[in-house]
């Protein structure tokens, strides 16, 4: 068990290195995803964070919002490379995450004075909104489970004193929700490898509205498809935007 905490502290360490990304520029749509998976244990934890963590928009300069979602192959990446996790520690924290996925969301109003001013989880559950589009058009609303299972709140419990005592108030501000990932048929809803998109939508206090939205699939999962000026494509694009030669 000692050991079980130590692995999952690592894991939270691994949350923190992303908490201050900004978010990336749009790139160029398609229809279909035609390069290669990357093995989880090669994948760059900083790409992969800065794929899942966006600012949400349209609060002005004197608010903070940010949402992060943590899919499973976060998880599996950390521990695949980790040697000295065993397998059974391995096999309880992705069994812990079967099912579900993580969304995590901090949202503050800032004085004229530089203070902030953070949301309680309750007050951000209250009014937010999120809901995910699959590469068919389906728009599917996802609520915060209510109830989760004794050892997700285990590694959720160390989680919460880890992100505050490295962030402060911005970490103990850091708000995980926790979401259904199954379709009723068992299947796995939001797959970071097929097209689809995340969308989240938070309100402040004073009613003001702010959007995000994580595009799917996640470029960091896959390995890089070079165009002829040696720059890398995005797993979204069918064309080289560069040089109209097809990806």
């Amino acid at each position: 068990m000692y050991r079980l905490m130590q692995v999952i502290g690592l894991l939270s360490i691994l949350l923190i290195s992303g908490c201050a990304v900004t978010p990336q520029g749009d790139t160029p749509g398609a229809n279909s995803v035609t390069a290669k998976k990357k093995i989880l244990a090669d994948v760059v934890m900083d790409e992969l964070v800065k794929d899942t963590q966006v600012n949400l928009k349209g609060g002005g300069d004197n608010r903070l919002a940010l949402t992060w979602w943590i899919p499973n192959e976060f998880w599996e990446s950390v521990t695949s490379r980790d040697p000295t996790t065993s397998a059974t520690d391995k096999e309880a924290i992705l069994n812990a995450m079967s099912g579900i996925t993580l969304l995590g969301v901090v949202q503050a109003d800032i004085s004229a004075f530089g203070t902030f001013n953070y949301y309680s989880k309750e007050e951000i559950e209250e009014n937010i909104q999120i809901s995910y589009v699959s590469s068919d058009g389906a728009t599917l609303k996802l609520l915060p489970l209510k109830k989760t299972s004794s050892d997700l709140n285990i590694i959720l419990s160390i989680i919460k004193p880890i992100l505050e005592g490295a962030m402060g108030n911005l970490g103990s501000n850091f708000h995980i929700f926790v979401l259904n990932d199954r379709t009723s048929s068992g299947l796995r809803l939001i797959d970071p490898y097929n097209i689809g998109a995340i969308y989240v939508q938070a309100k402040g206090r004073d009613d003001v509205k702010m959007n995000a939205n994580i595009e799917l699939p996640l470029n960091s999962l896959f390995i890089p498809r070079m165009c002829p000026n040696g720059k890398e494509a995005h797993v979204s694009w069918n064309f080289c935007p560069w040089s109209g030669k097809r990806l």
